[in-house]
């Protein structure tokens, strides 16, 4: 018996709900209190068409997200839980073979080793920029590069797929830049 939630041969079914899950990620990242970055992830076992578990980028449960912390670039980078990683401790082992969504900014290489080892299949997120010096794309682009290597599928998101959720794909980018504010007050020399 074949299952009827497949989307094997099916890939405008499959291109909707991937607009979906994308739309529920984008949704779900207005909950961080990060004013930077918001950031969010959706995992999903698609065999049964179900949401897994969720996360958003913020500090550990019961660690006070001050305005105060998190305005402090440094001190909050070394606190901050990623939406991938919140997403994957929720959901534990039955992360193995799920697809996860990620919107705010493209999977860092450290939330890569742990989509890996968690047994994730598919990762569907911004694909970084090559050539850029960007810490974001950089480790990005190394992010993918691990993700290939372990046979897990990395597809990036359409513009068409960020216009059906409200973003441009330029403007989406350019919020996603740590080096944006560099003449700003957020210039901490983090990543050179």
């Amino acid at each position: 018996m074949t299952n009827p939630n497949s989307f094997e041969g099916r890939p405008e079914k499959q291109a909707r709900w991937d607009g979906r899950y994308i739309g529920l990620a984008h949704h779900i990242a207005q909950w961080s209190k990060d004013p930077r970055a918001k950031v969010g992830a959706v995992l999903v076992q698609q065999r049964f068409s179900r949401i897994v578990a969720t996360g958003f980028n913020g500090f550990p449960a019961n660690v006070e997200d001050s305005a105060e912390r998190l305005q402090n670039k440094a001190r909050k980078l070394q606190m901050i839980l990623h939406a991938e990683q919140n997403a994957l401790l929720h959901a534990g082992r039955d992360a193995r073979d799920c697809d996860v969504y990620v919107v705010g900014k493209p999977v860092c290489n450290v939330c890569a080793t742990l989509l890996i080892q968690s047994g994730v299949r598919r990762v569907i997120a911004a694909a970084p920029r090559p050539g850029t010096s960007s810490y974001w794309d950089q480790v990005g682009l190394l992010a993918i590069e691990m993700m290939r290597e372990a046979g897990v599928e990395f597809v990036p998101i359409s513009s068409a797929q960020l216009d059906a959720i409200g973003l441009n794909r330029d403007e989406a980018r350019a919020a996603e830049d740590p080096y944006a504010a560099r003449q700003g007050v957020f210039d901490f020399g983090l990543f050179e």
